[in-house]
């Protein structure tokens, strides 16, 4: 898909490419208009075509608005749920810290390799829509230790417990987070957003080929199309230069491993 082709470059290039390419489009269609039309019969159409044009935009401009919200909340939702994997890492080292036993202790580093493994492998992979074996080795290796971890005494069987819930919600965070690898806008938000700017870039065939119009028109689709790069760049929370990062993740590994 194109977002992946966008995704591949810095979001100041994909702003400014498609600035340049819808604006260059708007300004080119009422000389395009002309030859193909005839001057008159162009000159005919000038007011309509270009109060359609104006009618067109703005309600590009309410479409991608909306979903630049609906795509900045989806950013959110995944970054809130990073620093929730993050406050469980943290909580499952501590039970095991707790515990004061050396088959524990060693979890802590097995814990620390999971978490690793999934801020570097399994990172890069979401974008792909894909889940990391190794990985998924990784936390086996954490859970299966922890439940074959054998309590001494009523206190120890406590924090046992508590030990296995925050594994529980460990597992529960991060495949919170895989869930999400598919999220983006629906295909059909984009075929609705490109047809209104076909619309309107037909509409601007129809004006008269005058300066202050040609200004006018590129000066509005520009505008449109930095929202919809906007959109674009925010899109799909695991691509791309603004998307969501594993440093929560990191973050929780690194206190871990200075904790005394």
């Amino acid at each position: 898909m194109i977002l992946n082709w966008l995704h591949q470059f810095p979001d100041v290039v994909d702003l400014a490419v498609t600035f340049v390419i819808l604006a260059a489009a708007a300004a080119a269609a009422p000389f395009v208009g002309a030859r193909l039309l005839g001057s008159h019969k162009h000159e005919s159409w000038d007011e309509a075509a270009y109060d359609g044009f104006k009618a067109v935009m703005a309600t590009t401009s309410i479409v991608l608005a909306f979903s630049l919200v609906q795509a900045n909340a989806d950013l959110q939702v995944v970054e809130a749920k990073v620093a929730k994997e993050g406050a469980a890492l943290l909580t499952v080292d501590r039970a095991l810290q707790r515990m004061g036993r050396a088959d524990a202790a060693a979890l802590r580093n097995d814990l620390d390799d999971f978490a690793r493994k999934q801020a570097t492998i399994e990172w890069p992979l979401l974008a792909k829509d894909q889940r990391s074996p190794e990985v998924d080795d990784a936390f086996t290796k954490v859970s299966h230790g922890a439940r074959a971890i054998d309590p001494d005494g009523k206190r120890q069987e406590t924090m046992y417990a508590e030990l296995l819930k925050s594994i529980d919600d460990l597992s529960d965070a991060r495949e919170s987070i895989l869930a999400e690898e598919t999220l983006e806008l629906p295909p059909l938000f984009w075929i609705t957003t490109l047809s209104l700017l076909t619309i309107a870039l037909a509409l601007a065939g129809l004006t008269r080929a005058s300066q202050p119009r040609v200004v006018s028109l590129a000066a509005t689709s520009g505008a449109v199309a930095l929202l919809l790069a906007f959109v674009a760049v925010v899109d799909q929370p695991f691509s791309g230069q603004t998307s969501v990062s594993p440093q929560g993740i990191l973050t929780a590994a690194d206190l871990n491993k200075h904790r005394l």
